[in-house]
């Protein structure tokens, strides 16, 4: 009975505390590499095609109560146009305390490409968007509730303000500068998310929406001559890369290697989460099968485990996320017999994606 109390008010004072101390986090994908437009704008475009992303996360399995975040993301790009890189869509949804928040933003994405020269292009984009917040006002408890002997008695002096939903405009813009060698394709990124840190208040009050700022780079290594799509099933590629982030009281460090052999991905991650004088830290791994549909069409499906290995945090539990990629090479925006705009050198520079 206590130990079931104690927990309860545990709960209520994480949830109390990220309410009003305004420390709100951003929730966090550790499959960034299948999820890029959340964490850098400017990776809509990169390439050539359509591209559609389906991320679905469960965090903390051990925990009561529902840590669930979803991305849907849709990019596409086009080189018909001088200096365009494309436009995205992007929607992510996430549920907190068992449920009792929930947080939905819906953004749309436009990108522009700069030609440095044959081997390196940059890349900016910016995100628009709508974020809304909701609180279940209802299925709160709140400490002038309990009582030591009856536990919980159901009155409150807390007004209840409603259920209405906080919603609020956001902008994030972002930049990338990638460069191409012999058999080497490097990627190098910096974003700022929550750029006017709009107000997030349930109450009244001012609570600002922290800035999250993001830097990564990754350096996709190929063994094999690239000699048609099927052939590819016996490329062998690496792909070592680097993310932090950084958002109020709370930083992430990712550091790993994938890897791709026969249509099969795999790879494993280091991850460490801190907050304040707490730290999460996470081995990370990966597997995944890449369906070509034909030459110039695919999906991909990954999973991800998340292996908590810190000794003060491992009552979470472990975390799993799933992917599924699909990518059509040959969607373009503009059908290019349609127009009379000359085709440019901006297009001398296609990587194509890990």
């Amino acid at each position: 009975m206590f130990k079931v109390l104690n927990i309860r008010i545990l709960l209520v004072f994480m949830l109390t505390s990220a309410i009003f101390s305004a420390k709100a986090q951003d929730v966090n994908f550790s499959q960034y590499f299948n999820n890029p437009t959340y964490f850098n704008p400017a990776y809509v475009g990169l390439s050539t095609g359509l591209k559609v992303r389906l991320n679905v996360r469960k965090q903390w399995t051990a925990l009561a109560g529902e840590y669930h975040a979803f991305s849907f993301s849709a990019d596409i790009a086009d080189r018909n146009i001088p200096g365009a890189g494309g436009i995205g869509f992007i929607a992510t949804s996430n549920s907190e305390g068992i449920g009792m928040i929930k947080t939905t933003t819906v953004g749309f994405i436009p990108s522009v490409r700069i030609q440095v020269n044959r081997f390196s292009i940059i890349q900016f984009g910016a995100l628009i968007s709508v974020m809304s917040r909701r609180i279940d006002w209802n299925n709160m408890v709140f400490s002038d509730q309990l009582d030591p002997r009856l536990g919980n008695i159901g009155l409150s002096s807390f007004t209840n303000p409603g259920n209405s939903p906080v919603v609020f405009p956001d902008f994030s813009i972002g930049s990338i500068y990638q460069l191409k060698g012999n058999r080497v394709v490097a990627t190098f990124g910096v974003a700022v998310h929550h750029i006017t840190q709009p107000n997030q208040s349930f109450l009244q009050d001012v609570s600002p929406l922290p800035r999250k700022w993001v830097a990564h780079m990754d350096f996709i290594i190929d063994f094999q001559r690239n000699r048609g799509y099927y052939n590819r099933a016996r490329n062998i590629k690496i792909d070592p890369g680097i993310l932090y982030q950084s958002q109020s009281d709370m930083s992430l460090f990712a550091l790993g290697i994938n890897a791709y052999i026969s249509n099969i991905y795999f790879g494993i991650w280091y991850r460490n989460d801190v907050f304040r004088k707490t730290s999460f830290t996470n081995l990370v791994w990966l597997a995944g099968l890449n369906i070509p549909f034909n030459n110039d069409s695919r999906m991909k499906i990954m999973y991800s485990f998340d292996m908590n290995t810190s000794r003060n945090t491992n009552f979470t539990g472990p975390s799993h996320e799933i992917s599924m990629i699909f990518e059509l090479d040959n969607a373009r925006l503009i059908n290019p017999n349609k127009i009379r705009i000359p085709m440019r050198s901006h297009n001398t520079l296609e990587c194509s994606p890990f």
